[in-house]
């Protein structure tokens, strides 16, 4: 089982996303708990309504609970799965709806959990999410007999390289607004990257993909053709900054141009 998350801000556009029938078979309120909403795009407005009341900007924790290929939950499992994120998160609580998806036959389902608690007005710190996540997806798997996913933290981490990093939620989205998979945009910089001797080669390999190479403001970024930047590092598989360093270092690499 997979899990991933953080806090977010942006309600409005992610009421949009989860509530997109376009790029979804299915999709289904499941739960509004301690909100006086009954949809999607009403609870976000009334989770930062609380907000407001405080100092916490990114106001609500999204979260995605992804069961692997061919593994399907219960009713009461799902249940169980929110529940079990909820308690590792210490979101005991707090207020929070459910929305399932169901895209190309797999099921998957988000959380949005208000940070703030109503009864102090104070926002959960959320810091250590990551080994939450990875800690919440072993329990579930132990309880519900599913194949176990390689754990990258902690004493029960995988003696294997650590898997690629997952774009990022906004890196996603933006990707189905422009059509370009950062997945398949890490493929393709990984192989190029392999395929090629030097820095020099692996610009021109990139210009012949409609990719160019900028120096940003903290690293070096690929531009695609839609004009979006995609870090270099986040979009190579098993590179390491020092390689990758040494592998661009004669290599000029023009600056970002400013925006006006």
């Amino acid at each position: 089982m997979i899990i991933n998350g953080g806090s977010r801000r942006n309600g409005a556009f992610f009421a949009k996303h989860l509530t997109n029938g376009d790029n979804n078979e299915r999709v289904t309120l499941c739960e509004m708990r301690n909100l006086a909403a009954t949809n999607i795009p009403d609870a976000f407005r009334e989770m930062e309504a609380v907000a407001m009341g405080t100092l916490c900007e990114n106001y609500f924790y999204h979260a995605n609970i992804n069961p692997t290929e061919n593994e399907v939950l219960t009713s009461e499992q799902w249940t169980i799965a929110v529940d079990t994120l909820e308690r590792h998160l210490a979101l005991d609580g707090h207020a929070r709806f459910v929305v399932e998806h169901q895209k190309k036959g797999r099921t998957h389902r988000h959380v949005i959990w208000l940070r703030v608690s109503v009864s102090t007005m104070r926002a959960a710190v959320m810091a250590d999410d990551f080994a939450k996540h990875q800690a919440a997806s072993r329990e579930l798997e132990e309880a519900f007999g599913l194949k176990p996913v390689e754990s990258v933290l902690g004493p029960g981490r995988s003696e294997n390289p650590r898997p690629a990093r997952r774009p990022k939620t906004w890196e996603t989205f933006r990707g189905q607004k422009s059509g370009i998979d950062p997945i398949a945009m890490t493929r393709t910089l990984s192989r190029l990257y392999h395929e090629c001797a030097d820095g020099s080669a692996f610009a021109a390999a990139l210009a012949e993909h409609g990719l160019t190479l900028v120096r940003g403001r903290v690293s070096v970024c690929i531009r695609d053709a839609a004009g979006h930047l995609h870090s270099l590092a986040r979009r190579l598989d098993r590179v390491s900054a020092s390689e990758l360093r040494a592998f661009l270092r004669e290599l000029p690499i023009a600056p970002m141009p400013k925006t006006t």
